[in-house]
């Protein structure tokens, strides 16, 4: 089952079925849009990303255990997504956002038979 929140139309939700969870259905938000909806007519800005935020949840399943005829449950921890946020978009031409040394500079140092260092 699909539906749509009117007010946040970048947010779509989903109703997810266990019938061995108490409860046994539970909404689970999904992002509609790749990027962000942002400025005053409310455009798609592909500089940010729109990325689900979840939120930990404590549901009861069914064992196949039975107490005094009835069914005996445990707890189970589960994360489900509740909505959705905007994040930056990453530079697709950065190599790593750890890197502390400039490779260019470091490729510059090599002469054209040296070899790296071995462990």
């Amino acid at each position: 089952m699909h539906y749509f929140l009117r007010e946040h139309e970048e947010l779509g939700c989903e109703i997810s079925y266990d019938p061995a969870r108490y409860p046994k259905y539970l909404p689970e938000a999904y992002c509609l849009c790749r990027g962000c909806l942002t400025g005053l007519f409310g455009e798609e800005d592909f500089r940010f990303r729109s990325t689900p935020v979840y939120m930990p949840t404590v549901v009861l399943r069914r064992t196949a255990a039975c107490a005094g005829g009835r069914s005996v449950y445990t707890e189970d921890y589960v994360t489900i997504p509740v909505g959705c946020t905007c994040v930056p978009e990453q530079e697709k031409d950065a190599d790593s956002i750890n890197s502390s040394i400039d490779k260019q500079g470091a490729k510059l140092l090599l002469g054209p038979n040296d070899e790296p260092a071995r462990p």
